[in-house]
């Protein structure tokens, strides 16, 4: 998992996506959003995928982005 040195535990990352993937006006207010990451375990790939999960109790969506978590703006999310 890639590693913000000042955020070890990327606590302002999942705040940060959660809040702009709670900006959109489809996504009820009450939903929860989870991020992970996924490493490509092929001995040929070398790349990083961050799942997020956006659910509430009408509402489940998962969002691939294809790079680390630290990574992520929010022009990536897009529904």
């Amino acid at each position: 998992m890639f590693v913000n040195p000042r955020d070890p535990d990327n606590t302002t990352i999942n705040s940060k996506i959660s809040e702009w993937v709670l900006a959109f006006e489809e996504i009820p207010r009450d939903a929860h959003v989870h991020t992970r990451e996924v490493t490509c375990s092929d001995p040929g790939c070398n790349h990083t995928d961050t799942y997020i999960t956006i659910e509430s109790n009408e509402f489940k969506k998962e969002l691939l982005i294809r790079k680390p978590l630290i990574y992520i703006r929010k022009w990536d999310i897009v529904l």
